[in-house]
């Protein structure tokens, strides 16, 4: 529900059985930083770009690790559905 279709299939292709094998994962936030790159009106959709980066810890085991993401975010104009994520690029 959080994703456009075509970025979930893209996910699940990067993980093979992923319904079943992203119900486990676990992944905390300790610190986040976000950063408006840009908007833009694209006809029957809006698209933003967001810079995300901070601290996050993936395993108890080990500790916090820094990252930085790019995600664009599509939301249409026809309404009835919110943010989806459109796009997404790890920097770090």
């Amino acid at each position: 529900a959080l994703t456009t279709p075509q970025m979930l299939d893209e996910l699940c292709v990067e993980r093979t059985g992923c319904t079943a094998e992203l119900a486990s994962v676990r992944t905390d936030v300790v610190t986040l930083r976000a950063e408006l790159l840009g908007f833009e009106d694209m006809g029957d959709t809006y698209l933003v770009s967001v810079d995300f980066s901070g601290l996050i810890r993936e395993s108890s085991e080990r500790g916090a690790a820094p990252f930085r993401e790019l995600w664009m975010l599509a939301q249409s104009k026809q309404g009835g559905v919110g943010w989806r994520l459109a796009r997404h690029q790890a920097l770090l």
